[in-house]
């Protein structure tokens, strides 16, 4: 869960669309423990209000609102990580434990390592880090929290329409 603190009104920050000069930017304090050792519950962050279409980057750190079937805590917005994009095929585990977009393990040193392999999959909880393979619909992204064990996401609720997005987290 996320809290708005204030409007500050910046432009131009970090990894920007190019259209992002005119994005004014928020003040966010992240409410849980989903995207520790990144942000950590308490931390205030500045997010990228996105104006125009947002083109999802994998390693985007954003802001959304899920819907009420499927997130914990849909009355604030969400901050998770894009895992993948429309049109990919994300899936867990290698035999080293790392999520695979198209086959291809990704590097997630932002990730905490404290989710259990062993635990079955199950698509009504966020348990394990295993999963898939799960096709993301185009204009749609994969979101999961960097404290794979601690957070709820796209593993247990499905892909978030692109949409839905409306910030990302500056500096990430």
């Amino acid at each position: 869960m996320l809290v708005v603190v204030a409007l500050a009104g910046a432009a131009g920050c970090g990894d920007a669309p190019s259209n992002a000069s005119s994005d004014p930017t928020e003040q966010f304090t992240q409410g849980g423990v989903s995207m520790e050792p990144a942000v950590k519950a308490g931390q205030v962050i500045t997010v990228r209000k996105l104006a125009a279409a947002y083109q999802p980057k994998r390693g985007d750190v954003v802001l959304f609102h899920g819907d009420q079937a499927h997130w914990v805590g849909t009355s604030s917005p969400l901050l998770k990580r894009v895992v993948a994009i429309g049109g990919e095929t994300v899936a867990c585990c290698t035999v080293a434990g790392k999520v695979t977009v198209n086959g291809e393990p990704l590097d997630e040193a932002y990730v905490a390592q404290d989710a259990a392999l062993e635990v079955p999959p199950n698509p009504a909880s966020c348990e394990s880090r295993r999963f898939g393979p799960v096709m993301v619909p185009k204009d749609a992204v994969f979101l999961m929290g960097d404290n794979r064990g601690r957070s709820n996401d796209s593993r247990c609720a499905g892909p978030v329409p692109v949409a839905a997005v409306f910030g990302v987290m500056s500096g990430n």
